[in-house]
């Protein structure tokens, strides 16, 4: 992990997600300066639902960059452009629109590790989920923070299952997210 922390190269931020059932590697991670942020729980299923109304959901292009990105700083406080682009190259991300806005993306459904997101409301997440399981035949798969209480509780009473619990921790410059939003452990 030292390795590991001097490839991050003076970083202003280094965060990690642990499986939060093994003691030895957050020990080692608190022994090394990382904060715990807060649990996160692994879910997959297909939400049983019909797809929104009012909500268009189309791959992720090019030209929604700008949007997404802006996006992400709302949530976020800092910009995800260059991550946002990676993915277009090598995985399935989705927006949604709302009145010919997007007001959620997510860059990975069904690949929990790649599939992090933001939205305006907990509402755009759901439509977004929603509209995934339309366009997608495999079950979704993404990281949920516990503490979106109506988010955590809509996936279950859809059918979704938590099926791994883990923790979000860091070291250095965090911006706590102010939105609805799912971790990734690639960004």
């Amino acid at each position: 992990m030292q390795a590991a922390l001097r490839r991050a190269n003076g970083a202003r931020g280094v965060r990690l997600l642990q499986d939060a059932f093994n003691m030895r590697s957050i020990a080692l991670y608190a022994s090394l300066g990382f904060e715990v942020r807060e649990p996160v729980l692994v879910m997959t299923g297909r939400p049983t639902s019909e797809p929104t109304t009012g909500i268009t959901i189309r791959p992720m292009g090019e030209h929604d960059l700008d949007a997404c990105d802006t996006l992400g700083r709302q949530v976020h406080g800092i910009s995800r452009r260059r991550e946002l682009a990676e993915t277009l190259q090598s995985l399935s991300p989705l927006v949604a629109e709302r009145a010919g806005r997007i007001t959620v993306y997510m860059t990975a459904p069904k690949f929990w590790i790649a599939n992090h997101g933001v939205a305006e409301t907990e509402a755009d997440m759901k439509g977004l989920l929603l509209g995934a399981v339309a366009v997608r035949s495999e079950p979704l798969s993404l990281l949920l923070p516990p503490r979106q209480t109506g988010l955590l509780q809509w996936c279950l009473e859809q059918g979704m299952r938590a099926v791994k619990p883990m923790t979000l921790m860091s070291i250095g410059e965090y911006h706590a997210p102010a939105g609805a939003y799912m971790p990734s452990v690639f960004y």
